[in-house]
């Protein structure tokens, strides 16, 4: 593996925004001190106006000194954006690992790994891991944007007919171990904020996380999207695995309306972890069939305002892109790596690159 040499190594900061996690708050941490050996580094945890005992796990962690650096932000509720904002200024690293309090890093020496991709060339901006669910499927291997399909977690299989779409989360899910994709090192559109990496100062560059996606949703896109237009690069590295724990959340009540949808949506996913009982491609039929890959209504509201804020700021629609706009509005940029030969091959290169030095 690629290393940093030793006197070289950045102080990194872990930035890990919580609301009302402490059925998992405990794995999270436990799985974070066990599989964190870099030699430098400091959790920034920040409490976002918990009402749960999460805030009384922080400060016993925080005191355990388990993490020899471990600072804790308790804020009134503002939504995680404001939240990670408040972390970021917080944050004393150069390096600043975005992960949920909710996403457990299964992987030892994880954070090694993903320094050394990041700091591998200048060119390389953001750097995002495998994050699976905890009842099997992969959540995203990195994250598509920039294309007819528009918006969907690598490598998913869009459902709604391009063109058309609605629902972002309208999508077919592999199960982990079966698809090519997530075994590579690969350049991708995005990351996902369970776990990426990235240079504080690129961060602080482009204005941080948008407060326009607040509460919730979008922001890490948002950023990424932002750092590539800036001149950088994403990729995805295999190598570090989380485990979304979606099992495990805390969950608000539920709105009287969302309530069947709720009940049904938890029955699948019960099914599919004792056994999947269906094939993929008939498991994903069914489910879109009655509508268990859309999102529940009370969510609804919130995600049609991102998309429209998306299109307001970004120029384009994220599930319906027009490429020829957004090919005008982009030229000559990172943001259309992938529409680019040379620069889809500059990227190419540098991942090839990479995994022949981390193989010395």
């Amino acid at each position: 593996m690629a290393r940093v040499e030793e006197d070289r190594r950045p102080l990194v900061s872990l930035l890990l925004p919580n609301r009302n996690n402490e059925r998992v708050l405990e794995l999270v941490l436990e799985r974070l001190a066990a599989n964190t050996t870099y030699p430098r580094v400091e959790l920034v945890a920040v409490d976002d106006g918990s009402t749960d005992a999460s805030r009384e796990i922080l400060r016993l962690w925080r005191d355990s000194g388990r993490f020899a650096m471990f600072r804790l932000l308790e804020r009134e509720h503002g939504g995680v954006v404001d939240a990670l904002n408040a972390g970021l200024e917080a944050a004393s690293g150069a390096v600043v690992v975005q992960l949920d309090a909710d996403a457990s890093v299964e992987t030892p020496g994880w954070l090694e790994r993903m320094v050394s991709l990041l700091l591998f060339d200048e060119l390389v901006g953001v750097v995002t891991a495998k994050v699976v669910m905890d009842f099997g499927l992969i959540h995203a291997c990195g994250v598509n944007l920039v294309g007819p399909d528009g918006l969907h977690d690598r490598p998913t299989r869009i459902t709604e007919r391009p063109g058309r779409r609605i629902w972002h989360q309208r999508v077919a899910r592999p199960y982990e171990g079966t698809t090519e994709e997530e075994r590579r090192v690969a350049e991708v559109d995005s990351g996902i904020g369970c776990c990426m990496a990235y240079r504080r100062d690129d961060a602080l560059a482009v204005g941080g996380y948008d407060h326009g996606f607040s509460p919730v949703w979008f922001d890490d896109l948002d950023l990424c999207m932002s750092i590539r237009r800036a001149g950088k690069k994403v990729f995805f590295l295999p190598d570090v695995r989380v485990v979304h724990r979606f099992s495990l959340r805390g969950r608000p009540p539920v709105a009287a309306s969302g309530l069947r949808q709720w009940v049904v949506q938890r029955s699948w996913r019960v099914a599919t972890h004792i056994g999947g009982l269906l094939p993929a491609p008939t498991r994903a039929r069914a489910a879109h069939r009655i509508g268990l890959d859309r999102p529940r209504p009370e969510h609804r509201e919130r995600l049609r305002h991102h998309y429209g804020y998306w299109h307001e700021k970004w120029g384009w629609d994220l599930l319906n892109p027009d490429m020829t706009e957004l090919r005008r509005r982009y030229p000559d940029s990172e943001v259309c790596w992938a529409l680019d030969p040379g620069r889809r091959a500059a990227g190419e290169a540098l991942a090839a690159a990479y995994v022949a030095e981390s193989a010395r």
